[in-house]
């Protein structure tokens, strides 16, 4: 894929201590020789020296001179002089309140994060107007919200050996996360139409007869009065508000007629492929209002747990179960394929 009209990006980890820190010191290597500011800043927080629940020591995040950094306040009144404060903000970290600065020297940095979606967005907005080409948000411990189409352009996913103990185990998790993060976006009018609807109204949206009703329930886990809404009548498609899980796919399977079910994006389904495959089955479809843009995958053959996989082998599976998605290691293809990857060379 190309990464024409990208503005901001997330690199999100399908696992923690995936090796996502590394991927973006790296993408950052990459994109500072353009010479163009770059902004950073993080869902949580990142860049501190050891893993909050491990322990184990970290590799700090790297930005280049002239980068952009949304962090806490205090973080930078104890690092010294080499920042430029650009603004401050109405946002506030578990760290104290988020300030805009800009990097004179460039160094090693901890991201005090912004853990609203409606904070990363001013945030990027905020950055955009200093300047910046592009935003990298750093997806931390919360990893999935950053990679919402809500909040970023695209997305770098990254696979880290500790996902699972064999190479095997790997590769079959990580085709069942990219699988169900790139169903495709509903295309049909009236889905569409629901789907906004549904968010708007914070209800699930039936269609039928080429009409959109709106239901008065919110959640499937209301079962009871969900199945009143919609017992009795065929429904072409149903629009969720909300997430969907194997439990509620499970009782539209129950249904006379298997609908075309439409979520808000990618990050609102929990639903494994075992049971999106059985609903395909039955008649049933799945789709998006808003799908992520996801342009590369990266992986990483270490594991903190002292375990490795074959550099080689795994980056050849990984891009077999990802295809046509590119597939890079960031430690081992260097600067220069990483840009390849991006560009969509």
């Amino acid at each position: 894929m190309s990464s024409e009209g990208i503005r901001s990006l997330a690199v999100a980890g399908l696992s923690k201590n995936a090796g996502k820190t590394t991927v973006l010191n790296h993408l950052a290597a990459s994109l500072n020789e353009e010479g163009k500011p770059y902004g950073f800043v993080s869902i949580g927080v990142d860049g501190e020296e050891r893993d909050v629940w491990t322990l184990k020591e970290k590799p700090p995040i790297v930005v280049p001179k002239g980068s952009l950094v949304a962090t806490a306040a205090p973080l930078l009144d104890g690092m010294g002089g080499g920042w430029e404060l650009l603004e401050s903000t109405s946002l506030v970290s578990p760290l104290g309140p988020v300030i805009l600065a800009r990097s004179l020297q460039g160094g090693k940095m901890k991201l005090a994060g912004v853990t609203r979606a409606e904070g990363i967005r001013e945030v990027v907005l905020r950055f955009l107007q200093q300047g910046a080409r592009l935003v990298l948000v750093d997806g931390a411990y919360d990893r999935k919200a950053a990679t919402s189409p809500w909040i970023t352009d695209a997305a770098i996913c990254v696979v880290g050996a500790n996902l699972a103990r064999t190479l095997d185990g790997v590769v079959e998790k990580t085709e069942e996360v990219i699988r169900r993060l790139t169903l495709p976006e509903t295309v049909n009018p009236l889905e569409r139409l629901a789907a906004e609807t549904a968010l708007a109204n914070n209800r699930l949206v039936g269609v039928r007869d080429g009409a959109v009703e709106i239901l008065p329930c919110s959640s499937l886990l209301l079962t009871e009065q969900a199945q009143e809404a919609l017992a009795g009548r065929v429904w072409e498609a149903v629009a969720l508000p909300g997430s969907l899980t194997d439990r509620g796919m499970h009782f539209f399977m129950k249904q006379n007629h298997a609908p075309a079910v439409i979520l808000r994006d990618p990050t609102r389904c929990f639903v494994s492929m075992r049971v999106i495959r059985r609903f395909y089955r039955m008649g049933g479809t799945l789709s998006y209002w808003k799908g992520v843009r996801l342009i590369a995958v990266a992986i990483n053959p270490v594991s903190p747990e002292g375990y490795v996989f074959d550099p080689k082998e795994m980056k050849e599976r990984i891009a077999d179960v990802c295809h046509p998605i590119p597939v890079f290691d960031a430690v081992r293809d260097g600067i220069r394929a990483i840009r390849s990857s991006l560009s969509g060379g």
